[in-house]
């Protein structure tokens, strides 16, 4: 047991963690003992991120990966639209738009916050609905607005999951969806392939990433969390959203150890839950 920076959990606001990874002073990577979320403490100096995420880091998405990655962003709208019609929809880190841009066109109506200026400055010249750049709990929605909330990778960079999920809450209709795609901490198959691949571990934080997670979920602690912040009917499944085939073949693998024994290993998570 140990508290090296003072930590309180997001989650259950627990203070003893043991410590993942602690070469990366004075940020630590630990995990609680009560509810076994995984965090990044204290969260480094995001200042000037953003800029990071400029016209050269979306680049190959709007090019080399354009066809693979809107086949992915389909997939994910077929998901979503077997749940509900379309409506009003909210996607939060929207980036360039492509997701919101292939709802539009089958009639949903859209708007996206994005902290990225060019990603938002990009999806609302494609769009015609409106991008909000800044944070979720920011963009100050109206309340029971949204038939659908998704937020696609980005839950694990934000400061504040738990904020951000009872904002989620607050602005969904009543039985309104939420979706969430995270990391999974338990991808054991692709972090022992890393291992064999790199000849060492794959790290959950280095400073100086542009894509810094500050947050890892499991199964269990992304459910706790909707539970928390009051989602019920929460069903969780495999996320595919890799675009590079190397890593889609080892995921495939891990999926296939999912549908066999349940384990849930695989590389990402994807949760559907409604508000309550």
């Amino acid at each position: 047991m140990t508290n090296p920076t003072g930590a309180r959990c997001n989650l259950c606001g627990e203070t003893r963690f043991r410590i993942v990874e602690e070469d990366q002073k004075p940020q630590y990577v630990l995990k609680c003992l009560r509810c076994g979320l995984v965090c990044v403490d204290p969260v480094p100096d995001l200042t000037g991120l953003a800029t990071h995420y400029d016209e050269d880091y979306y680049a190959d998405w709007l090019a080399a990966q354009k066809e693979e990655r809107g086949r992915m962003w389909r997939r994910r709208l077929e998901a979503l639209e077997k749940r509900c019609s379309p409506g009003r929809l909210l996607d939060v880190g929207c980036a360039t738009g492509t997701f919101l841009q292939l709802a539009q066109n089958r009639g949903w109506q859209v708007w996206g916050t994005e902290y990225s200026a060019y990603a938002a400055r990009y999806a609302g010249e494609h769009l015609k609905g409106e991008i909000f750049c800044g944070e979720l709990i920011d963009a100050r929605y109206e309340e029971a607005f949204f038939d659908v909330v998704t937020f696609w990778h980005v839950l694990e960079h934000v400061a504040d999951p738990l904020r951000s999920l009872q904002e989620a809450r607050r602005i969904l209709k009543p039985s309104g969806l939420l979706i969430v795609a995270v990391p999974n901490v338990n991808d054991l198959v692709m972090q022992a392939a890393y291992r064999v691949a790199k000849g060492r571990p794959l790290r959950l934080f280095t400073q100086g990433e542009r894509e810094i997670h500050l947050f890892h979920f499991s199964a269990d602690t992304l459910r706790a969390y909707l539970r928390k912040t009051g989602f019920d009917n929460i069903r969780i499944r495999p996320d595919y959203g890799i675009t590079e085939y190397s890593k889609k073949a080892v995921n495939a693998a891990a999926v296939a150890c999912y549908y066999l024994t349940g384990l849930k290993v695989f590389n990402a998570l994807e949760a559907h839950a409604t508000r309550t």
